[in-house]
């Protein structure tokens, strides 16, 4: 007699770049470990989907206009006893009869984070995914977050703290720093590296800013950042690169294999991101043993505590981070007494 196998239905049809694909390419490799169950994967058409050799695992890749089927599609499928998970940063606009888990990572879903410097397309977008989330979130059983900020964002604005689970993901392997002394390394301590995307909340103008003020200095430490080319950020950084005299390198559009290389061969991460649902990267420069330097915002101190921090809204906070780190002193304004003060000004 047939049994039918139990079934876990995952919709990540929004996802093919950045933190959510590392996400669900782990969760596809570690599927093999569950032979017991059935993964049906709905993900989008531009997602790179790993090769997998199990009878286990079923992906189907789902164009943007059809996403919205996807939620009706799977509640066709499913039995009681099957599961749901969302890795889309969004509900199903309908209730299941299986359970249903939504693995929240996208903060500007659900925090009034500012959308100053985002495009008008995206501020729409945002806006009415907020609408969606917190029109929908009663349509799951359990929302999975990363970090304790996530789960106080989430609490405070009324979501039943007995919904919400923290667990924080890491990469598939525990990976420990490495040299291999025939790799080109970057050797020289003044190097640092952000891995990020190009959205605002990254806070890339910032930072630049900060490397500028470092250039009155004459201090010219290395940046190494991931932005794409040919867009208003790339742009902003040229003309201040050529202004200054700065020494950035642009590594555009780089494979996961490519990302990985670039922490085996940094000496350091700078990360002055002013948003964060977890803040992979910090997770994957600690694995490399990177020294980390980090804005001072709770999503940093969630999940380690870096070896100098500063206020991301401040370039020279961020400047004199560097500087700290780079064991180089920081003038102080001299503080001189009311006798020297009045002194001071009679001899201008």
């Amino acid at each position: 007699m047939y049994t039918r196998k139990l079934k876990c239905f995952v919709n990540a049809s929004n996802i093919h770049i950045g933190g959510g694909a590392t996400l669900l390419n782990d969760f596809i490799g570690a599927t093999k470990l569950f032979a017991d169950r059935d993964f049906i994967i709905y993900v989008d058409p531009r997602f790179n989907v790993p090769k997998v050799f199990k009878d286990n695992i079923f992906i189907f890749k789902i164009h943007k206009i059809m996403r919205w089927t996807i939620t009706h599609k799977i509640e066709k499928q499913t039995k009681e006893n099957d599961i749901v998970i969302y890795l889309t940063n969004l509900p199903p606009i309908i209730k299941h009869k299986c359970k249903t888990i939504l693995v929240q990572s996208n903060r500007l879903v659900v925090d009034g984070f500012p959308l100053s410097g985002f495009s008008i397309k995206t501020k729409i977008r945002i806006y009415l995914e907020r609408i969606l989330f917190w029109l929908s979130n009663n349509n799951v059983d359990y929302i999975i977050v990363q970090s304790e900020s996530m789960y106080s964002i989430l609490k405070k604005k009324g979501i039943d703290e007995n919904k919400i689970r923290i667990i924080a993901y890491k990469n598939k392997e525990d990976i420990t720093k490495s040299i291999d002394p025939k790799t080109n390394f970057i050797q020289l301590k003044n190097s640092f590296l952000y891995v990020s995307s190009d959205d605002p909340h990254k806070n890339h103008k910032k930072l630049i800013e900060a490397w500028c003020l470092l250039s009155n200095d004459s201090i010219y430490p290395k940046l190494i950042i991931t932005i794409n080319i040919n867009t208003d950020l790339h742009r902003f950084v040229m003309k201040n690169v050529e202004k200054y005299k700065l020494d950035v390198e642009i590594k555009p559009r780089l494979k996961r294999r490519e990302i990985i290389d670039l922490y085996s061969q940094s000496p350091s991460l700078i990360y002055p991101s002013l948003l964060e649902s977890y803040g992979l990267p910090l997770i994957e420069a600690s694995q490399y043993g990177l020294p980390v330097l980090a804005a001072e915002l709770d999503y940093v101190r969630d999940i380690m505590d870096p070896v100098e921090t500063f206020d991301p809204h401040s370039a020279k906070s961020i400047s004199r981070a560097v500087k700290r780190y780079l064991k180089i002193s920081n003038n102080k304004t001299l503080v001189v007494t009311p006798t020297d003060f009045i002194r001071s000004v009679i001899d201008l």
